[in-house]
């Protein structure tokens, strides 16, 4: 397991799966299903304990939230900034949260979650995150965002 022991002095303005305002925010905790573990800044869907999670994409249609940020989250083997397979992982629910966008967005723009789990605002094959929307926009795939989740 990697261990990140050192921080920089200046965080960048943004970085994935950070809080991006002071908003009013709904987080709740959940325990994570999938093995290795869910990285910061994804989506997650619902799994099979009542208060699991299990990273979204194919098969998984029940989206709960994104998982937020967590400079306690220990990793593991292969995705060290994650919350580990067992662990509970804090999931905004409400609020607004850096995350990759998978192509170019626009403010306003619906967001998606494809089978693999990253976000877009292509509808076709993907699934609908209800209630979210892109509040910035990008101009190429893999910038990030703030995804607003109301």
């Amino acid at each position: 397991m990697a261990l990140q022991t050192n921080y920089p002095d200046i965080q960048p303005a943004a970085i994935e799966g950070a809080q991006a305002t002071m908003l009013p925010a709904t987080i709740i905790s959940r325990n994570v299903e999938t093995a290795p573990g869910i990285g910061f800044g994804r989506a997650v869907a619902q799994g099979a304990a009542d208060k699991g999670i299990v990273l979204a994409g194919t098969g998984a249609t029940k989206l709960v939230g994104i998982t937020l940020l967590d400079r306690s989250a220990v990793g593991s083997a292969g995705v060290p900034d994650s919350f580990a397979q067992r662990t509970s992982a804090r999931v905004i629910t409400k609020g607004d949260i850096w995350v990759a966008a998978a192509v170019a967005v626009k403010a306003g723009d619906p967001v998606y979650v494809t089978a693999t789990g990253t976000f877009t605002n292509v509808a076709t094959d993907n699934t609908a995150f209800t209630g979210a929307r892109w509040d910035t926009s990008t101009t190429a795939a893999g910038q990030l965002a703030v995804v607003r989740l109301g």
